[in-house]
C-alpha cells in the first residue's frame, strides 16, 4: 500500500547564541555541578547525558514559550540542535529510527527522574489513581531528616536557578533596588484530577491540594454561610518579586527573587518567610514587604516576627474584625497597627471600622485618618537589635503635638487639646518614654500608618506588582503557568524544577522589555502612563451638515 507523500520532521534550529545563553546561566547557577555530585556514584556504567544538556534543554524549551515535555526536550537535543552543539553539550546517539528515538527519550526519562530523586520531599505514590484507603501503605519510607533535607535541596536548586536568571542583568541595571518586595501565592494547577469522594479513588498527583478562590483555602463556608466550591486541584506557588517605590521611575526591572511551590495554604507565612531568608542570604537588600490578608492571618512566629527580623517592613491589610484596638503595652495603645496616645478620641479609633462598615463617607475617614497624626507616638531610639523600641508621648519634646493637662502646658499652647486624659495615668503618661517589646501587637504592627496616602499608595504599589507578575507568568502565550498540560510529569519536584524554569524565562522576558524601554527613552513614561479609556464622549459626535 502506497503510504503517499511522507512527512518532514517540523524543527527549527536553535541558534548558536541561544545554546551558549543557556550554558552560561546555568554554568553561574552552579546547579549542574551540584546535582551531578549528588548522583554520583562509583558502580555501573557511565552516563551517557549529562546533567547539565537535560537542564539546558528545559531551559531553551521554557524561553522558547513550548511545553517542557520530556520528548520536546529529546527532539530539541536530537533534532533541533547543529552537529557542533550537540557535540559541546554532549549528546550522543541518532534517532534516524522510532526505535532510536524513542531510546533517546528513554535516556532522558531516566535521567529527569534520576534528578527528582534526590530533591523530592515528598513520600506519595505518583501515576496511579489507588483507592483512599491504600495510600498509607504506598508512601515511600523517609525520615523527617531526610525529608527536610531533600526539600532544602530543592528549595536550595530553586533560588540558585532564580539568582542565576536575575545575575543576567548588570550591578548597574540593579544599583536602584531598594530591597522592597511582593509577596503572595498563586495557584498552579496540575495535570492531575483531585481525589473524589463518590468513587474514594486518589488523585494521579496526591501532591496538590484543592484550591479555594475565596478567602482562606482551609475554610469550607464564605460570607453569610455559603459554601465555597472547590476550583481546582493544584499546587501553591509563593513568589517574591522585587517592587519600585510608588510613583517611581522604571530604574531597573521588577524580577523574582524567589518562588517555591507547596500545597494550597501549607504553612504560608513558613514559605514566605524561607523565600525572604533566602533572598537576604544572597545579597539582597530589605525594604518594605507587600503582603495580603493571607499574611495577616499567620502566626506571628511564623511569619511576622522573622520577616521583620529579616529587615522587612511589613505593609499589609486587615479583616474588618480585626480594626481599631489590637494592643496595649504601657498605656501605649496600637491601633490599627500603629502605636497612640490612649486618649485619642473614640472616633478617630473607629475610623477604618466605621468607614468599612459604611457608616462614615470617603471625606469623612479620610478627615480622621488625618486627625489621627498628631495622636501617634513618637519614636524616640530603636528597634536595637532585640527588635524593642521606645515611644514618646506626643504631648513632650521640642514639637508637641498635642496639649495634655498630664505634662507641662507651656510648649504645647495652639496644639490639639487632649480633653478626656486617663484617670490612672499609664507608664506612657508618667514617663518621657516607654519600651515596647517586638512581640507586642506582631500579627498587626506595621510601620506605616493604615489607611493614610502613604499606606495606601505604598500598598497598592507592591500588591499591583505580585498581581501584575503573577499574571504575566500566566499569558498562555508564553509561560502559562495556569495551563498544566504544558508540564505533565506529576509531583512536587518536577513542578518546582518546571516553574523554577518558567520562572526564569520570566525573568528575561522582563529584562528584554525593560532593556528596550530605557533604550527608547520610555522609561519616565512609565510613571506618566494614563488610564486606558473605553470609549470617548467625541464618538458621538454628529458629522458635519453635507458630510
Amino acid at each position: 500500500m502506497s503510504l503517499g507523500r511522507p512527512l518532514p520532521v517540523l524543527s527549527s534550529l536553535v541558534s548558536d547564541e541561544a545554546v551558549s545563553f543557556g550554558l552560561e546561566v546555568l554554568s553561574d547557577s552552579g546547579v549542574p555541578e551540584r546535582i551531578e555530585a549528588l548522583l554520583a556514584h562509583r558502580t555501573g556504567r557511565p552516563r551517557a547525558l549529562p546533567v547539565r544538556t537535560l537542564l539546558v534543554g528545559l531551559l531553551l524549551l521554557a524561553i522558547d514559550d513550548r511545553p517542557l515535555h520530556l520528548k520536546a526536550v529529546t527532539k530539541l537535543l536530537w533534532h533541533r540542535l547543529s552537529p557542533q552543539q550537540r557535540q559541546a553539550l554532549g549528546v550522543v546517539g541518532g534517532t534516524a529510527t522510532r526505535k532510536a528515538f524513542l531510546a533517546r527519550y528513554r535516556q532522558v526519562r531516566y535521567l529527569f527522574h534520576r534528578v527528582l530523586q534526590v530533591m523530592d520531599p515528598s513520600v506519595e505514590q505518583k501515576n496511579r489513581v489507588v483507592p483512599l484507603c491504600e495510600l498509607d501503605s504506598m508512601r515511600t519510607k523517609l525520615s523527617v531528616e531526610e525529608i527536610e533535607a531533600r526539600r532544602q535541596v530543592l528549595e536550595e536548586v530553586l533560588a540558585a536557578l532564580i539568582e542565576a536568571s536575575v545575575r543576567v542583568c548588570s550591578p548597574d541595571e540593579l544599583s536602584g533596588f531598594d530591597g522592597s518586595v511582593g509577596l503572595d501565592a498563586t495557584p498552579v494547577p496540575l495535570y492531575s484530577r483531585g481525589p473524589s469522594a463518590r468513587t474514594g479513588r486518589s488523585a494521579s498527583d496526591p501532591d496538590g491540594g484543592w484550591y479555594i478562590r475565596e478567602g482562606d483555602h482551609r475554610e469550607v463556608t464564605g460570607p453569610g454561610g455559603k459554601k465555597l466550591r472547590k476550583i481546582f486541584w493544584a499546587l501553591d506557588a509563593t513568589i517574591v518579586t522585587m517592587g519600585r517605590p510608588p510613583g517611581a521611575v522604571a530604574k531597573y526591572p521588577n524580577l523574582v527573587l524567589g518562588i517555591s511551590l507547596a500545597r494550597p495554604s501549607e504553612d504560608p507565612g513558613g514559605s514566605g518567610t524561607r523565600l525572604l531568608a533566602s533572598v537576604r542570604d544572597r545579597g539582597w537588600p530589605a525594604g518594605f514587604a507587600g503582603a495580603d490578608r493571607g499574611y495577616s492571618q499567620c502566626l506571628p512566629e511564623h511569619f511576622h516576627l522573622p520577616v521583620r527580623s529579616l529587615g522587612y517592613s511589613v505593609v499589609m491589610d486587615y479583616k474588618v474584625t480585626e480594626l481599631g484596638y489590637q494592643a496595649n503595652s504601657e498605656g501605649a495603645v496600637m491601633v490599627d497597627g500603629t502605636f497612640y496616645c490612649p486618649a485619642m478620641p473614640e472616633l478617630l479609633v473607629a475610623a477604618n471600622a466605621d468607614h468599612r462598615a459604611g457608616t462614615i463617607d470617603e471625606v469623612t475617614w479620610r478627615a480622621r485618618i488625618e486627625a489621627r497624626a498628631p495622636w501617634r507616638l513618637v519614636r524616640k531610639q530603636g528597634p536595637d537589635p532585640d527588635g524593642y523600641e521606645r515611644w514618646a508621648c506626643p504631648a513632650i519634646g521640642g514639637h508637641p503635638k498635642l496639649c495634655c493637662p498630664l505634662r507641662e502646658p507651656d510648649r504645647a499652647l495652639g496644639q490639639i487639646p487632649v480633653l478626656v486624659p486617663p484617670a490612672d495615668p499609664p507608664k506612657i503618661c508618667r514617663q518621657t518614654a516607654v519600651t515596647i517589646a517586638p512581640d507586642v501587637g506582631a500579627r498587626h504592627r506595621q510601620d506605616l500608618a493604615f489607611g493614610s496616602e502613604q499606606w495606601a499608595r505604598t500598598y497598592a504599589t507592591y500588591r499591583n506588582t505580585i498581581e501584575g507578575q503573577n499574571g504575566f507568568m500566566k499569558d498562555t502565550a508564553h509561560e502559562a503557568l495556569a495551563q498544566p498540560g504544558r508540564r505533565r510529569v506529576r509531583g512536587i519536584a518536577a513542578q518546582s524544577l518546571f516553574v523554577g524554569f518558567l520562572t526564569m524565562a520570566a525573568n528575561f522576558r522582563k529584562i528584554a522589555a525593560f532593556r528596550e524601554l530605557t533604550a527608547n527613552g520610555d522609561g519616565e513614561k512609565v510613571v506618566e502612563r494614563a488610564r486606558r479609556r473605553r470609549m470617548s464622549i467625541t464618538d458621538y459626535r454628529p458629522p458635519p451638515p453635507g458630510g
